[in-house]
């Protein structure tokens, strides 16, 4: 054409070869509600977020996650969902953070405006027993009578005793406590008693008792965010032919009477246990945070006379708390177990081990714990105050509950492990005094009659199991020599 000559071969036909295009790898490809996300929905949120579970609203439906599809990466951006504040320490077997895997997806979904998917690739659904997170159980027992809860002010602790009217010895793997109405249920601590000492009237009760019960540990226990016990096969708690399940209740009124009539369930091991679960606490009741204080250190500690395994850890304080840790000191070297550098009150978790961890004879355990009484803490009630050890959330508490067991104790038997009480590092003094004082015959024994609900926190150190303290077997167990 640019010689001015006619183009020969106006058009050339050029084939080729194929060129065979993949598809875009699945990582890729915006992800879809039923394909993934319903997926991290169901093992992540729908525990709580479920049609008579814990939370305010459910997520059980592709409508209800797309509707609050900006809360969620919000929540899960700052890490308030799910509530998960271990740092350090574990690993853990009701670890309930999301992996980065699944907060990418989640993003990724969001952005990519929410797909819907094929509902062939949905999850089998989970089917949960209405209100228990355990799974149906196998006995339920509630408070006899409703409770009254003021519109306001202050309630004090409410002991209610409930009978099992068990004919034996019934060994409980699953254990769960539900409040009739938890906007006014602070907490719940259910304790094992027998009929004797659960009916002495007040004068016969030792004094504080209520503190008395929650150093001790507990059987079962609701405290905002943790509701369920659950053990592993070979592992459970003992209720005794006969016992009496006693109630303790704190009341927070809300600004709206209501009656609240709290139960507990518990599904019964399938055989007798390996191992017998017991409970402890590494406390300090003589606490004392200045007005102010917006870094204030709290410690207690004790040295554990016998070889125990610990399972799980359930730091308890009230809303001045920041931040907690749980130590092992052995060999002159310190290791962390559990660091929760960011406590929330209302997410009071049960930090399970994958793993028991073995805690050998003369090591020590130590629980810190950090608060801010300062006008910058937004649910200080009041920062002019010094604030001591009490019951009311506007008091404070330093509780390090702790469950573990026994190597080679014999399920039922009791035995050594943990002492209960308050924390110290030095052997007990006043032992033999106090002794003597519950030894109300001079017998040279001390019996659960004698002792009343004292017997509770003495018991473990009857060795033999036989209902007889000796004065050999205290000295033993909470230190010191006979004089």
């Amino acid at each position: 054409m640019l010689a001015g000559k006619p183009v020969p071969v106006a058009v050339t036909e050029a084939p080729g070869c194929l060129l065979n295009t993949e598809p875009l790898p699945m990582e890729d490809a915006t992800p879809t509600y039923h394909g993934q996300i319903q997926h991290i929905i169901q093992r992540s949120c729908l525990p709580c977020h479920r049609p008579d579970g814990v939370a305010p609203f459910s997520l059980d439906s592709y409508e209800a996650v797309k509707g609050r599809a900006s809360m969620l990466r919000y929540v899960i951006d700052e890490g308030i969902m799910p509530p998960w504040f271990a740092t350090e320490g574990g690993p853990w077997r009701n670890d309930m953070s999301i992996p980065d895997e699944d907060k990418a997806a989640l993003k990724a979904w969001i952005e990519g405006g929410t797909p819907k998917g094929d509902p062939q690739q949905a999850p089998t659904p989970i089917k949960f027993e209405s209100g228990w997170t355990i799974g149906k159980p196998d006995a339920v027992f509630q408070l006899p009578e409703p409770v009254a809860i003021k519109e306001s002010g202050v309630m004090p602790y409410v002991n209610v005793n409930v009978p099992t009217n068990f004919t034996e010895d019934k060994w409980v793997d699953r254990i769960e406590v539900i409040p009739g109405d938890r906007r006014a249920v602070h907490h719940v601590l259910v304790f094992i008693r027998t009929e004797e000492t659960a009916n002495l009237n007040r004068r016969e009760q030792v004094a504080n008792q209520d503190a008395r019960d929650e150093l001790g540990g507990f059987f079962g226990i609701y405290v905002p965010g943790n509701s369920a016990l659950v053990y592993p096969d070979g592992l459970a708690k003992r209720i005794p032919k006969g016992a009496i399940l006693r109630f303790q209740l704190h009341y927070t009124p809300y600004g709206q009477a209501s009656k609240d009539q709290t139960r507990i369930g518990f599904r019964f091991a399938r055989e007798v246990p390996k191992s017998e679960v017991h409970t402890a606490s590494v406390a300090n009741v003589r606490i004392a945070i200045p007005p102010g204080a917006d870094d204030h250190k709290v410690e207690a500690e004790i040295q554990v006379p016998t070889e125990v395994e610990l399972l799980s850890f359930l730091p308890h304080m009230h809303v001045r708390a920041k931040a907690a840790k749980y130590e092992l000191t052995a060999g002159g070297k310190t290791t962390t177990l559990l660091d929760v550098p960011r406590y929330d009150f209302n997410w009071q978790l049960n930090y399970v081990l994958a793993e028991p961890r073995t805690v050998k004879a003369g090591e020590t355990l130590r629980f810190t714990a950090w608060y801010d009484n300062s006008e910058n803490n937004p649910a200080n009630p009041d920062p002019t105050k010094t604030v001591r050890w009490g019951s009311q959330t506007f008091d404070e508490m330093h509780l390090g509950y702790i469950e573990y067991i026994i190597p080679g104790e014999k399920p039922g038997e009791g035995g050594a492990g943990i002492r209960r009480g308050p924390g110290a590092r030095a052997a007990a003094t006043g032992v033999e005094a106090t002794f003597r004082r519950l030894d109300r015959n001079s017998d040279g024994v001390v019996t659960e009659s004698e002792a009343g609900l004292m017997w509770n926190r003495i018991q473990a150190a009857d060795a033999n199991g036989d209902g007889k303290l000796t004065l050999e077997e205290a000295l033993k167990y909470f230190g010191g020599r006979r004089r």
